[in-house]
């Protein structure tokens, strides 16, 4: 890891200063926090202080998961761990580009394969963490935002295992569907005890899989009534149904 930079270096050429420090370059390429990739790497610096991380390692980015919390806790077969790894991801109504209507609140739930380091894949695909933070920065007046002013964001807090149990290997949800899930929802100053509490309370204990089996209920039926429509409104039925399940579970690029 590199030592943390100040903004004061200069960027030389010929063994000279050009006149330009690394702060300006800063200033021009991340000022910009609502967009995509600065939000998501905002939002890891949000909950790493919310939580009192160490960030003087500086930011890094080829890690199986975002943070590493540490904090011993039991999961529900009794193993003990000393840390809580956490995985981060953002979504914003507003873009940096100009819009017609607010953005669709799509979150990235994708199982991935560990990197290792020397840039090989290894394992099985899967949820590499044990908590989900799902930051939501939901201002929707463009001149007015400003992501600094923590106010503006909410936090719904998962534990990895609830994603696993319903959603299966699904690639995203949608924010409706994320709230369906039970989450601990929190300001910036809840975020802490949230993940706590979801490693350690009521929301490490598994749901019957009442939601799972419905969906695979739901779905059986539409395979049914897709391939059996003589009349219309078995037809009918399917096209609406296959609509509205893909409207909720369809991935985004």
């Amino acid at each position: 890891m590199s030592t943390l930079k100040t903004g004061d270096e200069h960027i030389r050429f010929d063994g000279m200063p050009t006149g330009y420090l690394l702060s300006d370059f800063w200033r021009w390429s991340s000022s910009d926090l609502l967009d995509n990739t600065l939000r998501g790497t905002f939002s890891e610096f949000i909950v790493g202080t919310a939580l009192d991380l160490d960030l003087s390692t500086g930011f890094e980015n080829w890690l199986p998961w975002d943070l590493t919390y540490p904090f011993r806790w039991q999961d529900s077969l009794g193993q003990t761990y000393d840390e809580v790894r956490i995985e981060v991801k953002s979504a914003s109504y507003i873009q940096p580009w100009e819009q017609k209507k607010l953005s669709n609140i799509i979150f990235s739930i994708r199982p991935t394969v560990k990197w290792e380091p020397d840039g090989l894949r290894s394992g099985q695909r899967q949820r590499q963490s044990d908590v989900y933070v799902f930051c939501l920065y939901a201002e929707t007046n463009r001149r007015t935002a400003d992501p600094l002013i923590l106010d503006g964001w909410e936090f719904y807090i998962v534990p990895t295992w609830k994603l696993d149990e319903i959603c299966g290997p699904q690639k995203t949800i949608s924010l409706n569907s994320l709230r369906q899930l039970d989450p601990i929802r929190a300001d910036f100053s809840g975020i802490q005890a949230a993940i706590v509490q979801c490693v350690q309370g009521d929301e490490c204990t598994p749901p019957p899989g009442t939601l799972h089996s419905f969906c695979a209920f739901c779905h059986v039926i539409l395979v049914y009534y897709y391939k059996a429509a003589h009349d219309s409104r078995a037809a009918l039925f399917a096209t609406y149904f296959r609509f509205f399940w893909r409207s909720d579970h369809e991935e985004t690029s």
